[in-house]
């Protein structure tokens, strides 16, 4: 008994100093606001603690604050304009509040003899530093640190309607989003990062999309490239050959501590390159970037946006390596009608330099997100957050966070169902219609009518009804049943199939599907021609390109993600094929030299492409490899990024006989290989290269031969692997085949050399196009273009060689984003 009292008398004791310590080590906050000389908030002004890499910004209100543990501390004030400031501070236990008045910052120039042949002292600053542009892209082998990413957009004005609909979308705050990740990079581009915690306004169950990795913007790079604004990258003002783009001023030096700064003043050389204009801050003698306060605009050949301005502070963290402490993206647009602003704002902290890992932690993976990301509560984001909320942001969380809720109930659901599943004739014409039932999460959809009808010489007037019924499921699984009916008012066919598809593993892209019925399909199942533009050549120009079969059919096909970069898709197919013949050769406008052919296709293999009623069992095979894939891993799906290296594909179709009553019997064996590449100001371009063979070909007909995804009418789509000038059918073969595609994108390379189109913001494309078969020898075309043409058209001009003679030529039509 005496022995249990003593030791419980210690344990008390310990319990009492343990709490004791607790408490005393426990962090507190500093806390206030950052203003001007006149008492105004200055926004996102940076301020961390002397010596380390802990720290944050200002909000838009300028108001801060900063958890740290007890302690003295020196707090560092930044703000690209002002004098730095150093304040000197005691933590204790309790929450400190720290007020400072910024002083706007006041530069000196030494006085500068200026003649015809001297130079801004800012250019021989600028020399210095792109000497030195490498050594600090390297200087640093790797880092761990901790990211807060917050991303605000923000509507200001709208249209009360946008081509005839009704525009539902409010203005104020549109997309309010936090996130901390924990990040870790390894030279030259090993990523790792885990989201830890994720805040969506409105959305209590959705993962933000703010990714670290995205924020990565280092001015040593020589072309920074912002995926979404432009697919021309920037010249960095200290990059290599950035002085044949920018003009560089002096504007003064400054001292921050013990460090002279220079304040150099960038502008392009000519407006329409893409550059960046603005400040940028130079250390003297290390000649390393101190901050950056730099800005993009339409004439720098953005998109999307009308300006983009890039702030970034940095600091020095361990063994003075300077480190980004913040960064900052502020734009702007306005567009049909549309008026708004967003930002978005990191903030780097905790560094540890060339910290030491496992040899198998950096992997394809390149960042996950955390399952229980999304369920912090309000006072672990109070606690974490570095940048306090304005009032408009605790608003906005407050009402959307309560909304959310009622959002989510049947009856609220409801409601919006019934307004948006009201009929109008319209929607019903152009966009088709969908009925909802969002709290069920099932839908019923049914295509435009515009598209419900076609024409051809086939079938004549045809009608095709499109329907789709989708079930949602949680974690991204979806079931949805299609069935497909037509009817031809000159062949008195009725047709229809139908197909039921699973969405059941999204981590793996996997499905299964089954598809049945009796329907009308073109000999090349890539569908070389749509039926909207068969019926427009068929009716107005006499041409009747679109050929066409029976198959009644029983199709299965399952796909799945087997490992990491590895996708396979098998198929299981059973057809009953029919030859079908023209049934009328109406036309808006009969032409005397012109004349429907048959539909039989013409090709040079075969006399005669008909063929008798048969059956057929295919089995196929088809190998995606994406070598070292990048991916995104979240609770509920899996993003892939892609590869460095080029996409491998690997098809295998066979054909059995004598199964089933199947009169079809080869091997084709195909593999190809795929990429983009980056030539950066120089433009981008991507490639497809294909061949492959019928190992063996005994009994195939016409359907079963490969095709090359032809082109015989003015419009196209500008798939990478097509061809522009050839024939749909003419060189098809059963045989040994080799086809290349290149097409180069010159993203305003040439363009914008030219004044009078520049303005036009069109930009330049060429295309090459390559078919070798055991038949045809040498087929070559060869097209230049303008894409962008107002914002959404393309239009190239081709020439056609064969065995290196000119045959054919024409222009192109289509869609060029």
């Amino acid at each position: 008994m005496k022995k249990t009292v003593t030791l419980l008398y210690y344990f008390s004791i310990a319990l009492i100093l343990f709490c004791l310590n607790t408490y005393q080590a426990s962090a507190a906050k500093i806390f206030g606001r950052v203003m001007d000389e006149d008492n105004q908030g200055l926004p996102f002004a940076t301020l961390y603690l002397k010596n380390t890499s802990i720290g944050t910004t200002t909000n838009a209100e300028g108001n801060y604050s900063l958890e740290v543990s007890p302690g003295k501390y020196e707090v560092v004030f930044q703000f690209v304009g002002y004098k730095k400031t150093v304040r000197a501070v005691t933590v204790g236990s309790e929450d400190i509040e720290l007020n400072v008045n910024m002083a706007t910052e006041v530069t000196t120039l030494k006085e500068v003899v200026v003649n015809a042949q001297s130079e801004d002292p800012a250019y021989a600053i600028i020399r210095k530093t792109i000497k030195k542009r490498k050594y600090y892209q390297k200087e640093v082998s790797g880092y761990d640190c901790k990211v807060y990413i917050k991303g605000l957009q923000r509507l200001d004005e709208r249209p009360e309607k946008i081509f005839g609909f009704n525009v539902t979308i409010d203005t104020g705050i549109v997309y309010l989003s936090e996130s901390v990740s924990e990040f870790s990079f390894r030279q030259p581009d090993k990523i790792k990062e885990t989201m830890i915690s994720s805040k969506v306004s409105g959305s209590n169950n959705a993962f933000s999309f703010n990714q670290a990795s995205e924020m990565m913007f280092s001015f040593y790079d020589n072309i920074l490239d912002v995926e979404g604004i432009s697919e021309r990258g920037f010249v960095s003002p200290i990059a290599t050959n950035a002085l044949i783009f920018y003009r560089y001023q002096l504007e003064g030096t400054f001292m921050d501590g013990n460090q002279l700064v220079n304040k150099i003043r960038v502008t392009p050389i000519r407006k329409s390159d893409p550059v960046f204009s603005g400040l940028i801050y130079i250390n003297e003698d290390s000649w390393r970037i101190h901050s950056v306060d730099l800005l993009l605009t339409k004439a720098n050949q953005i998109e999307f946006v009308d300006s983009l301005r890039v702030n970034q502070v940095y600091a020095p963290v361990e063994n003075d390596r300077w480190m980004l402490l913040s960064q900052r993206f502020k734009f702007q647009f306005k567009a049909l009608g549309f008026k708004g602003s967003g930002y978005f704002i990191s903030i780097h902290s905790n560094y540890h330099i060339e910290k030491e890992h496992e040899k198998k932690y950096f992997t394809n993976e390149i960042m996950s997100v955390s399952d229980g990301a999304n369920k912090r509560d309000s006072l672990y984001w109070q606690k974490i957050r570095p940048i306090p909320l304005t009032h408009t942001e605790i608003k906005d969380y407050h009402v959307k966070d309560s909304l959310s809720i009622i959002k989510e109930s049947k009856p609220y659901k409801d409601s919006i169902d019934r307004k948006s599943n009201e009929l109008s004739i319209g929607g019903i014409m152009l966009a088709g219609y969908t009925y909802s039932n969002s709290f069920k999460k099932h839908y019923f959809t049914i295509n435009p009518v515009i598209s419900a009808f076609q024409f051809n010489t086939v079938e004549g007037l045809v009608t095709n009804l499109n329907l789709s019924y989708t079930k949602h499921y949680e974690n991204n699984q979806f079931f949805r049943i299609t069935p497909d009916v037509r009817y031809g008012f000159s062949s008195n066919d009725f047709y229809g199939q139908i197909e039921g598809f699973y969405y059941y593993r999204p981590k793996k892209f996997s499905y299964v599907s089954v598809k049945a019925g009796k329907y009308i399909y073109q000999f090349d199942p890539a569908t070389p021609i749509s039926p909207l533009i068969n019926s427009y050549t068929t009716l107005v120009e006499e041409k009747n390109f679109m050929k066409v079969y029976e198959k009644a059919f029983v199709r299965f096909r399952h796909r799945s993600e087997l490992w990491n970069g590895v996708l396979l898709t098998t198929t299981l197919a059973y057809e009953d094929r029919k030859q079908l013949f023209n049934t009328t050769s109406y036309t808006f406008r009969d032409q005397d030299d012109k004349i429907f052919t048959p539909n039989a296709p013409v090709n040079t293999l075969l006399g005669d492409t008909s063929f008798p009623d048969h059956q057929a069992l295919i089995i196929g095979f088809d190998l995606r490899l994406r070598f070292a894939q990048k991916y995104i891993s979240r609770p509920n799906r899996k993003v892939n990024l892609g590869s460095k290296y080029p996409t491998v594909t690997i098809n295998y179709r066979k054909a059995i006989d004598e199964v089933l009553g199947s009169d079809v019997k080869y091997d084709l064996l195909q593999l190809s290989v795929d990429d983009r590449l980056n030539f950066g100001l120089f433009g981008s371009g991507n490639y497809r290269i294909s061949g492959g063979t019928f190992i063996q070909n005994d009994k195939t007909y016409f359907m079963d031969f490969k095709h090359f995804n032809g082109n015989q009418t003015s419009f196209s789509s500008f798939e990478p692997g097509n061809f522009q000038l050839l024939d749909y059918y003419l060189y098809s073969t059963n045989n040994n085949f080799f086809k290349a595609h290149y097409e180069h994108h010159f993203n305003g390379f040439i363009i914008n050399k030219l004044p009078l189109l520049r303005k036009t913001r069109v930009q330049a494309v060429s295309s090459l196009n390559y078919l070798k078969t055991s038949e045809v020898r040498n087929y070559l075309e060869f097209g230049v273009g303008l894409e962008h043409i107002f914002k959404v058209l393309r239009v190239d001009y081709y020439l056609g060689f064969l065995s290196g003679k000119k045959i054919q030529n024409g222009f192109r039509i289509g869609v060029g984003f």
